[in-house]
């Protein structure tokens, strides 16, 4: 079990390292996420979730607030189904930005062994704006490892993700994450997260981002 920990965690940290390490972004941001899952049933469940990003990792200059609700269905053999409504207002550059986003989204999840999850999630997402010609479908795709550790009393769940962003008008990648971090489980129904974001676009500049957040479980 020992070496199974080394074997998995030592690439992570050996690209943490090597991202942390490499050029400095044209911009640095800093964003927080909170969700609140409430399961009312073993099939449904009913999720929210609250977005704050803004231009500085130290949480200071805020240009972007979203809140997001949605109901959740499981299906057979890991596979979920989910139907979302996100309300988001921008305020960048003096231009206001109010954004009506209608969410379909289907995942898996599987596990690789005991400590080791894998899931796979896709989204789309038909995007309405408050000024016209912004309107447009963008579809997502992110796969994601998930590992659980246990340092002495203090338990982990290290991850590492990657998505992809394409949209209607544009046949090709638009945009990719990098996720890179850990889950905190401090009880049953709660824990936090820390991850590092490396968000790279086409034809603009990479974007730093520290990630933070709340998720709570009832």
């Amino acid at each position: 079990m020992k070496n199974l920990r080394i074997r998995v965690l030592a690439p992570i940290l050996s690209l943490c390292l090597a991202l942390l390490g490499g050029p400095a972004a044209a911009e640095d941001q800093g964003w927080l996420n909170n969700s609140l899952t409430l399961t009312a049933s073993p099939l449904w469940k009913f999720k929210f979730t609250q977005e704050l990003r803004t231009l500085d990792i130290a949480y200071a200059d805020p240009y972007l607030h979203n809140l997001q609700v949605g109901v959740v269905r499981s299906l057979p053999r890991n596979f979920y189904l989910a139907v979302l409504y996100k309300r988001e207002h921008t305020e960048r550059n003096a231009l206001p930005l109010d954004e009506n986003r209608y969410t379909l989204e289907g995942g898996w999840k599987y596990r690789l062994s005991p400590d080791l999850d894998f899931d796979f999630r896709a989204r789309t997402e038909i995007r309405r704006y408050s000024i016209e010609n912004r309107d447009h479908t963008r579809f997502r795709f992110r796969a994601r490892l998930k590992y659980s550790l246990a340092l002495g009393t203090l338990k982990l769940k290290p991850f590492i993700a990657t998505e992809t962003f394409g949209k209607d008008k544009i046949h090709t990648v638009q945009k990719n994450r990098l996720y890179l971090g850990s889950f905190v489980p401090l009880s049953d129904h709660v824990e936090l997260v820390f991850n590092y974001i490396w968000l790279n676009q086409r034809e603009l500049e990479d974007i730093h981002i520290f990630n933070s957040g709340v998720e709570l479980k009832f």
